[in-house]
């Protein structure tokens, strides 16, 4: 999906095409709205038209525009958002240190957050500017002549982390801004703009998207079942950014349901099968595999299954539902009880805590199989079996 190419929003972007449709386009615009509503891609949705509306009949150019946007090559396309100092860039940072990470995220998706680009450029704990020297930078940028005749823009993302040395250079440029130039100042908390900055922004508010559009985008980007899919768009409240998370976890929660399934029955198998003592290395070795983060969630979705089974051994909840290829939790459940289920626990949560501290995954999952193994076996008390 291109970066350019926003989910749902139809309204809006109705809106921003009869804005250029009747010439009358802004030098400064602030996109506003909360987390995962899609304000980089309006930004760059409505950059496109302009440029669309501006170079008129001729389809061939306005193609080549568009694609140039797309692809975030257009050299009057400029980007501005916050950093800081991390382990390659000791002093002064500003935007241009971070572009080619910039364009990945965008690639990406353009949904991601604050969080997520801090991680992204490896800042640690602390928190982005947009400073004064980067201020200069974007005066100096826009000043400067349109490499291709026409409209130059600068999006300036979460323009809320401008200090304040920065907010006054700016403010300076936007009380006389150089001709053919649109500034798109996108932000979450607009309370913490400068009043005089904001007071010449045209403002726009971006709602949050319909669960139905949210639900296709997921579909397109996941593959997602419909019924699913529909229920995160549901759940995530006009955020797709949260859609995502939570259509990626239920992935790692459908792989992980099904790894468990399978740990448990070679444990079950290794007592009268020697060759379940081979495959148990095998899985283990495919567990070493997957990303930590996989093999953390695996690890916690199977302590909430022990949970799940010794709750419904003891009749205290009997909910078996959301397991499937043939796993009841009804014939699993006795398996769990008061004589293994705390050294289970206490088995699985090491091994996470291993994995966690980046000990040798296939070590570490060995180990805790064959622990497993012995646990499972273990019989309950004569009283429960009374």
């Amino acid at each position: 999906m291109s970066p350019s190419n926003p989910i749902g929003q139809k309204q809006l972007l109705q809106h921003l095409e009869g804005l250029a449709k009747n010439n009358r386009i802004a030098n400064t615009y602030m996109l506003v709205g909360s987390e995962g509503v899609g304000k980089l891609s309006i930004a760059l949705a409505f950059i496109k038209i302009v440029l669309s509306s501006s170079l008129g009949k001729d389809s061939e150019a306005v193609r080549a525009a568009e694609l140039k946007v797309d692809s975030l090559s257009h050299p009057d396309l400029h980007f501005s958002f916050p950093v800081n100092t991390n382990d390659k860039i000791k002093k002064d940072p500003v935007s241009k240190d971070f572009l080619s990470l910039w364009r990945e995220m965008l690639f990406d998706s353009p949904y991601f957050s604050l969080h997520d680009w801090y991680k992204k450029i490896r800042i640690g704990n602390k928190q982005g500017v947009i400073s004064a020297k980067e201020a200069e930078k974007i005066s100096k940028t826009m000043s400067l002549k349109s490499y291709e005749g026409g409209y130059k823009f600068m999006v300036i993302w979460m323009a809320e982390k401008m200090n304040p040395s920065a907010s006054n250079k700016l403010l300076k440029l936007l009380e006389e801004p150089p001709k053919s130039t649109v500034f798109l100042l996108l932000s979450e908390n607009p309370a913490g703009i400068l009043e005089t900055i904001r007071s010449r922004c045209q403002k726009i508010e971006i709602p949050p998207i319909a669960s139905n559009d949210i639900a296709f985008g997921l579909g397109v980007r996941y593959k997602t079942k419909s019924s699913t899919a529909e229920k995160i768009g549901i759940k995530s409240k006009g955020n797709y950014r949260a859609a995502c998370q939570l259509a990626e976890n239920q992935e790692v929660a459908e792989e992980s349901s099904a790894d468990f399934i399978r740990w448990v029955r070679l444990a079950f198998r290794v007592k009268t099968s020697k060759e379940a003592l081979g495959e148990i290395i095998s899985f283990s070795e495919n567990m070493a595999k997957k990303s930590r983060e996989d093999q953390k969630a695996f690890l916690k979705s199977s302590l909430s299954v022990f949970r799940k089974g010794l709750l419904y051994n003891y009749a205290v909840e009997r909910n078996s539902a959301g397991f499937d290829n043939g796993f009841k939790l009804e014939k699993f459940a006795p398996f769990v009880h008061e004589n293994n289920v705390v050294e289970i626990y206490d088995e699985v949560q090491s091994a996470h805590d291993n994995i966690e501290r980046n000990g040798n995954s296939k070590i570490v999952f060995l180990d805790a199989s064959i622990k497993l193994t012995r646990l499972l076996h273990k019989k309950p008390s004569d009283a429960k079996q009374g």
